[in-house]
């Protein structure tokens, strides 16, 4: 983790050099421009920036998160001592959304934006048998739709204010062979093999960059916030809060290709509840009271957009890889490894 953070520091080192090289000073003429590769934030972040009036961007993102063995606190586990605490021992998990998202500007001051994803999550677990299991699921995760409105534009600056809801069409229960015999009665999968929470929720956001003639730089905070009960098991449970910060700046290489780097913070709240099927001994993720605790990522990207007229003028493709920092975990639970962002989107 040291020498992975230490390389990651370097690159987005690298990254900034060139912003440091430029004048800091905003030259007051200068106007913030949409039709530049740095203008939209990073692939990772949703609800990035406002369309113009009547403008459509519809778009599609492929996530790859990969995580690898139990943390607990900021210290990995070994697989002997999480065989100590749990009859199940995660080794390690894929999740692979395939997302498509559309923006439509019903105004210059307010936007609509709403996202939908297909969930492909694959599991390594070391059994109490002694048997390396693997358990898949797949289906649709939680849908988000929400608005976008304008606070401040002026010049190189933006600001807008972003409010939504969470519908919960992903399923809150998954069910696998727990056995590793492959003859066993599927059994409700642990939290963190569920394709949504199974109750609605809302978001908040605030969302501000400043642009001038070489770079954006730009910031985001989000928080999504559960409500009710799913009704899993006896009598349920709820997603805890959840909240993300992001600081990103981006470089004008030239008028098609942009490089950027920044900081990613997410924090997320232990469930309220339980699933009781679940047995508390059987994996570190059948715990919800303890699934607590927050990370630091390192995102690096390349943003390419075709200029206008081109035939292909407002096609973007965005590449981001992500890397794990810090972690704090207050309950045992697998560790996010690094992660991938591919994104394509065109303007209408």
């Amino acid at each position: 983790m040291v020498r992975r953070s230490l390389m990651a520091a370097a690159m987005l080192a690298a990254v900034a050099a060139p912003l440091a090289a430029q004048s800091v000073v905003v030259p007051l003429e200068w106007t913030w421009s949409a039709d530049r590769p740095d203008a939209e934030a990073p692939i990772g972040i949703f609800g990035g920036r406002l369309m113009d009036a009547a403008q459509i961007q519809v778009g599609y993102r492929y996530s790859q998160n990969n995580w690898l063995g139990v943390w607990f606190g900021k210290d990995s586990l070994s697989l002997a001592s999480t065989r100590t605490l749990y009859n199940d021992a995660p080794i390690q998990r894929s999740d692979v959304r395939h997302e498509a998202r559309i923006a439509y500007g019903v105004s210059d001051d307010l936007t609509l934006v709403a996202n939908a994803a297909w969930v492909i999550r694959d599991r390594e677990t070391f059994g109490s048998s002694g048997r390396r299991m693997f358990w898949g699921v797949n289906g649709v995760s939680d849908v988000e739709v929400g608005a976008l409105y304008n606070a401040y534009s002026g010049g190189p600056y933006r600001l807008h204010v972003q409010a939504g809801a969470i519908i919960p069409t992903g399923a809150s229960t998954t069910y696998a062979d727990t056995t590793g015999t492959g003859t066993g009665t599927p059994v409700p999968l642990p939290y963190d093999m569920r394709l949504g929470g199974g109750t609605a929720g809302m978001v908040l956001g605030m969302t501000g960059s400043v642009q001038n003639e070489v770079a954006s730089i730009g910031g985001q905070f989000r928080m999504k916030a559960y409500f009710g009960s799913n009704g899993a098991g006896t009598n349920g449970y709820r997603l805890g809060n959840e909240y993300e910060g992001n600081g990103w700046a981006s470089y004008k290489l030239n008028d098609v290709l942009s490089v950027s780097g920044g900081a990613r913070w997410q924090s997320w709240s232990a469930l309220d509840g339980n699933d009781d099927r679940l047995n508390p001994m059987g994996d570190p993720h059948n715990v919800g009271r303890i699934m607590a605790g927050q990370r630091a990522l390192l995102p690096l990207g390349l943003n390419f957009i075709l200029p206008e007229g081109s035939r292909f003028a407002g096609h973007r493709l965005s590449l981001e890889a992500v890397y794990t920092l810090h972690t704090d975990y207050e309950g045992p639970q697998m560790g996010l490894d690094w992660g991938l962002n591919l994104g394509y989107s065109i303007g209408m």
